[in-house]
């Protein structure tokens, strides 16, 4: 009893570190422009047919007017090629991926990138209208290489998209609050941003091109690695991205497969290190919930009601960052199912990785 209780313990401490981290963004400051920096937006695109027209919408919207977009076919098999050379989109460049792959697609766009600044979405999110100039904001100040927003799941009617929206959070604030602490360990392709010298200087994705996901983790860790105080997050909610959420349990379940499967390709010892131990506090927890269910015990309640009191506490603020609709119920249901399904996840990915798209 005493090393689960010492397990939880330490997981309630990084939570308390994640949260000081997350208070210390908003003592963040970014400076005025005194420019508009060519920036390229570079789009991998594979049958997203039903979502490319909103996001060329948004891009069309942007105020922002120093841009390019470049929209790399990565062999869709549906009308998302023939939609985007039929944009009247007047910056849009559209092109064929060089290779196999989201990393080729992305790597065929920066080739051909004429701004120095790149930043990359996914064809199914929806930007903000001050989304390119906040990030030019951003990289006003010449250390930073590599600076990552945030990432909201859409709201929509149905309580597992809910559930959803609060468990994403907790991926975007975690990363968000390590970088705070100058050790970042995830960001989101969804909404990146980098210096195309950056990019280059660390031969993009050369060493990871093999692996299915990791376009923006891996990217991250190479310029991190390379320029240490280059990394940041954007804390500004006119930033925030949104994305989709899974329509069933299947496709979420492969969509966290796919991620959780780079992991063992992971070279940061903190990063991993890390992991494991997120894994452990869920194995504990886990076993502190059958145990209530044999043999209720006051001290493991406890912990327990600690544990889901500060991830609340945590999350809430991120939620409300991001704009994502809070809920109590869901709160609560996820403390019974994210143990399960983290750890379930995590041993999974060891042997079988998720497919994508027909990947």
């Amino acid at each position: 009893m005493m090393v689960i209780a010492f397990i939880l313990l330490c997981y309630c401490c990084l939570v308390i570190m994640l949260w000081i981290g997350w208070q210390r963004l908003s003592r963040q400051t970014v400076p005025e422009a005194t420019a508009e920096q060519m920036i390229t937006v570079v789009v991998a695109v594979r049958n997203e047919e039903k979502n490319i027209t909103r996001l060329l919408n948004d891009l069309a919207a942007q105020q922002y007017s120093h841009f390019e977009v470049i929209a790399v076919n990565d062999h869709s098999s549906d009308a998302s090629a023939a939609l985007l050379r039929a944009s009247g989109l007047r910056n849009l460049v559209v092109l064929e991926n060089e290779g196999n792959g989201k990393k080729h697609a992305i790597t065929t766009g920066v080739k051909a990138a004429k701004g120095s600044v790149i930043v990359t979405t996914d064809a199914d999110c929806s930007l903000p209208q001050q989304w390119l100039r906040i990030i030019n904001r951003y990289f006003q100040r010449e250390v930073v290489k590599f600076a990552f927003g945030g990432v909201r799941m859409q709201r929509d009617a149905s309580f597992f998209s809910q559930l959803q929206a609060i468990e994403f959070a907790s991926l975007i604030g975690s990363g968000a609050a390590t970088a705070a602490w100058g050790r970042p360990t995830m960001c989101n392709g969804a909404n990146l941003a980098y210096r195309k010298h950056a990019f280059e200087a660390v031969n993009g994705y050369e060493g990871n091109l093999h692996i299915a996901s990791g376009d923006d983790e891996f990217l991250m860790r190479k310029i991190f690695d390379r320029y240490p105080d280059g990394v940041c997050f954007m804390a500004s909610a006119e930033v925030v991205v949104g994305t989709q959420p899974q329509p069933d349990v299947a496709s979420f379940l492969q969509q966290r497969l796919r991620w959780a499967a780079k992991w063992k390709f992971n070279s940061s010892g903190y990063t991993i290190s890390l992991a494991l131990f997120i894994l452990a506090s869920q194995l504990v927890s886990l076993w502190c919930l059958a145990s209530l269910v044999i043999d209720p015990s006051y001290p493991v309640l406890f912990l327990l009601v600690l544990k889901a009191v500060l991830e609340g506490f945590f999350l809430r603020h991120v939620c409300r960052f991001l704009k994502v609709h809070w809920r109590w119920p869901a709160l609560v249901l996820l403390q019974l199912l994210y143990p399960v399904y983290v750890v379930l996840v995590g041993v999974t990915s060891n042997f079988v990785s998720g497919t994508w798209k027909g990947r």
